[in-house]
C-alpha cells in the first residue's frame, strides 16, 4: 500500500508540473501575440507615416498599396492608439483574423463594411476592429462612453490615397444593439454624413456591440 501512495503522489505530481508547463506556454504565447500586435502597429506607423510642415500626419499609399492593394484609407485619432491603416477585403470575414499586410494575426484588421464605398462618399461608412483585451485596435474605443474623455478626443480623421483628408467629430460612443440602424448599408445621401467605429464589447456579446459615431465636418 505504501508503494502504491508513493506512486500515485509521483503521478500526482507529473500531472500538476504539466498543467504548469502547459498554462505556462499559453500565457506565454498569449503574451506573444500581443506582443506582435503591438510591433506591427508601430511599425506601420514606422514605415508609412510622416509628418508634413503643419506637424499632421501624411501617409506614403504608394508603398503601403504595394503592400496590400486592400488598403482604402488610413484612420487616426489623435492622442489615442487609433493609427491604423484601414482595409475593404472581398468580404466582412477576409480580415478578421489578417493583418493589414494579409499575414495571420488574432487582432485582425481595421477593415470597411463590404456594403460601403472605399472612398467614404456614402452618408455612412461602418468600420469594424477587434476589442483586443491589451487595448489593441478598436479595445480602448469604449473610453468614449465616457463624456469627458470624448469631449477631450473630438477630432477624427480619416487619410484617403488621393491625398484628401476627411475631419469628423466624435459625437457619441455608446452600446448598441446588433439589430440597430447603423449596421442597415448602404446608406446613400449627398455625400459623406456620418463614420461609426464598431467593435465588440468586453464580454463578447452576441447581440451588443460599442460604437463611436462620429458626424462629418469636411476635407481639410
Amino acid at each position: 500500500m505504501k508503494g502504491l501512495g508513493r506512486t500515485l503522489r509521483i503521478i500526482l505530481i507529473v500531472v500538476l508540473l504539466a498543467l504548469i508547463v502547459f498554462s505556462g506556454y499559453n500565457i506565454f504565447k498569449i503574451i506573444m501575440n500581443y506582443h506582435e500586435i503591438d510591433v506591427v502597429a508601430e511599425e506601420a506607423v514606422e514605415k508609412y507615416v510622416y509628418v508634413d510642415e503643419d506637424d499632421f500626419p501624411k501617409v506614403d499609399f504608394e508603398s503601403l498599396q504595394a503592400t496590400n492593394s486592400d488598403v482604402v484609407a488610413w484612420l487616426y485619432i489623435p492622442d489615442t492608439n487609433v493609427n491604423f491603416p484601414v482595409v475593404k477585403g472581398p468580404s466582412n470575414y477576409t480580415y478578421l483574423n489578417l493583418n493589414y499586410e494579409g499575414n495571420y494575426s488574432i487582432s485582425g484588421s481595421i477593415f470597411m463594411d463590404i456594403a460601403c464605398s472605399s472612398d467614404f462618399s456614402d452618408a455612412e461608412t461602418l468600420l469594424y476592429g477587434h476589442n483586443m483585451h491589451n487595448g489593441a485596435m478598436f479595445g480602448r474605443l469604449k473610453k468614449f462612453n465616457d463624456g469627458k474623455y470624448l469631449e477631450a478626443h473630438k477630432d477624427v480623421f480619416v487619410l484617403l490615397p488621393t491625398g484628401e483628408t476627411m475631419k469628423y467629430s466624435a459625437s457619441v460612443g455608446k452600446y448598441i444593439s446588433i439589430n440597430d440602424d447603423v449596421y442597415t448599408l448602404p446608406k446613400y445621401g449627398d455625400g459623406p454624413e456620418t463614420l461609426v467605429l464598431s467593435t465588440c464589447t468586453d464580454d463578447s456579446s452576441d447581440v451588443e456591440r460599442f460604437v463611436l459615431i462620429c458626424k462629418y465636418e469636411g476635407n481639410i
